[in-house]
């Protein structure tokens, strides 16, 4: 059966299957003058209200279903994994491909997709999966407003989720070429267990010597490290740097970078500490585009094949990684077309690499 979509804008979402409601801007009034909700306004509030409170005591129990008189939780709760989570979808209608170049990185190739029918079949299948869809999903941001469609300027979801599911988030990917907004998307109200921030080559400028801004922009990066409060669910950070592998120069420079952040202790807002990892650590090539500019005799530029170098910095909680990927079926950052560079890689075999 062809499970039912439905096409939202952002300030229609439903609360109802996690994804909170954006209250839409109005001008202001004077108070004799309070602007009236209509009618479907109010039933939809109703509605979610209502949802929010739904238990399964006070749903249907459904023995006539075989699903719940007869399976265990356990092997009940699979079958509503596999139908739920957000996944990479073998089919290229339902998962088609990334057409941004800036967009397609490694395990980035395709859209993801997750199917919410299931949780619109009765209320007691919702109780049962209602978390499943924010505890699998990854949210991408851009720092380019033309490859995220959202301006800094913007309003997001994110910021008018409801603190229920807010509780419920898994993890947060930000892609920038500058220096990130690290507090943007880090509300009281969001609990990331995962939060990762790739910083692309064009970020990194190293055709002057180590005491230009270049330098104290990574400077900044220090110290904001340092300095944020992470959720006191956060159970693994990530911290990419990437340039093009061609300029070994550029790469030496980068490690020296990366071996300034090891220094790093994160700190959640219960006052615990998030240690690096090296095990999860590492160092990666992949292969992708980059833009080339044009010139007098080419004309316009255009995306030509590069490889890419890329430092990833991992502080993780001393836990199985199951107690919070185990809904992950994605899992974005990892990949067969990353190629991992054995640790103490020398910077003499790069030279000749």
């Amino acid at each position: 059966m062809e499970p039912v979509k439905f096409l939202v804008s952002s300030s229609q979402v439903d609360e109802s299957v996690g994804f909170g409601a954006v209250k839409k801007r109005r001008m202001s009034q004077p108070r004799a003058m309070a602007p009236q909700i209509s009618l479907p306004k109010r039933e939809a509030r109703a509605l979610r209200r209502s949802l929010a409170n739904t238990t399964p005591q006070s749903a249907h129990p459904q023995l006539q279903s075989p699903l719940f008189a007869v399976l265990p939780s356990e092997v009940r709760n699979l079958i509503f994994e596999y139908a739920i989570c957000q996944r990479i979808d073998p089919d290229p209608h339902e998962s088609p491909p990334e057409t941004q170049i800036a967009r397609s990185r490694p395990h980035h190739e395709r859209h993801p997709v997750t199917h919410t029918a299931l949780l619109r079949t009765c209320r007691l299948v919702y109780t049962e999966t209602r978390t499943i869809p924010l505890r699998s999903a990854t949210h991408h941001v851009y720092g380019d407003q033309a490859l995220s469609y959202n301006s800094n300027e913007w309003d997001h979801f994110l910021f008018h989720m409801s603190r229920q599911s807010g509780e419920c988030l898994h993890h947060l990917h930000s892609t920038n070429w500058w220096l990130p907004d690290f507090t943007k998307h880090l509300q009281p109200h969001l609990q990331w267990r995962k939060i990762t921030w790739t910083i692309l080559s064009s970020s990194w400028d190293f055709t002057n010597e180590w005491e230009t801004p270049k330098f104290s922009y990574a400077e900044k990066i220090s110290t904001k490290l340092n300095e944020i409060l992470f959720p006191d669910t956060c159970r693994e950070v990530n911290l990419e740097l990437e340039v093009l592998r061609k300029n070994p120069t550029h790469r030496r420079k980068l490690r020296a970078i990366s071996d300034q952040f090891r220094e790093i202790h994160l700190t959640r807002r219960d006052g615990s500490k998030i240690e690096l990892d090296e095990t999860y650590s590492m160092e990666y090539t992949w292969e992708g585009k980059t833009w080339q500019p044009g010139d007098w005799e080419h004309g316009h530029g255009g995306y030509v094949s590069a490889t890419y170098h890329t430092i990833r910095l991992c502080w993780r909680a001393r836990e199985p990684e199951r107690e919070y990927m185990h809904y992950d079926y994605w899992d974005c950052l990892r990949s067969q077309k990353i190629k991992r560079i054995p640790s103490g890689y020398s910077s003499e075999k790069e030279e000749d690499a």
